[in-house]
């Protein structure tokens, strides 16, 4: 039996999901679309910088403070960003699973252990995996976050064999980001990249084990 973990933010739950949001609020889409370019680029550089500087901070506070400064850097007003943020910080509570995501879970979880592995905070990954009904799926939910760190450290997949106390052979990660993919990669573990936009892969290896455009391809996989 393998151990199948899974990244959370853009696997899982869809990210791209916010740009509906943005556009609602600020009711422009292309302004919208560039302003959550901007945060999730920053959410990332924000957390893995305070793991280099030794000063870490949470991903909820990473994601809140990417989302002013992705405001502030498309000339948004300060008092319009004190109501904007909170709004925003809902809706990355409460992001839709992907299509796949439910079915693919059901099949696998018949005979496998599955995992959730993510930078996102344990109040986080809980509120989002309740809130779409998936919570139970799972035997477990991690966070890097009582280690103070960020996948793609070593010590964040180290988390994975030390709750389950296997071998690295016995476990396959699956992410949508290339770079976890790679991390993972070069940690151990056998990889699987789920590209379902079609994304160019990153050029530093290593490569995954495997593409799917579909976490219900797993299945026949694993």
């Amino acid at each position: 039996m393998a151990a199948i973990v899974f990244d959370a933010y853009g696997t899982l739950f869809d990210v791209e999901a916010l740009v509906a949001t943005a556009t609602e609020l600020i009711g422009d889409a292309l302004a919208a679309k560039e302003i959550c370019r901007t945060w999730r680029s920053k959410q990332l550089d924000y957390a893995w910088n305070s793991v280099l500087m030794n000063r870490f901070l949470d991903f909820d506070k990473a994601t809140d403070a990417a989302f002013r400064f992705a405001l502030r850097d498309a000339r948004v007003d300060e008092e319009r960003i004190s109501t904007l943020v909170p709004r925003l910080l809902q809706a990355h509570d409460t992001l839709p699973l992907f299509e796949d995501v439910k079915g693919a879970l059901e099949t696998l979880g018949e005979q496998h252990k599955l995992l959730i592995l993510s930078n996102g905070t344990f109040r986080s990954l809980q509120t989002l995996t309740n809130t779409q009904g998936i919570l139970f799926s799972f035997d477990y939910i991690l966070s890097t976050e009582p280690i103070r760190t960020y996948k793609p450290t070593r010590a964040a997949y180290q988390l994975v064999l030390d709750t389950l106390t296997c071998d690295k052979a016995d476990v396959v990660f699956v992410s949508s980001n290339h770079w976890d993919v790679t991390g993972s990669k070069a940690f151990g573990f056998k990889t699987y990249w789920c590209n379902r936009a079609g994304r160019v892969a990153d050029e530093v290896p290593p490569k995954p084990d495997g593409t799917i455009a579909s976490l219900g391809d797993l299945t026949s996989l694993v």
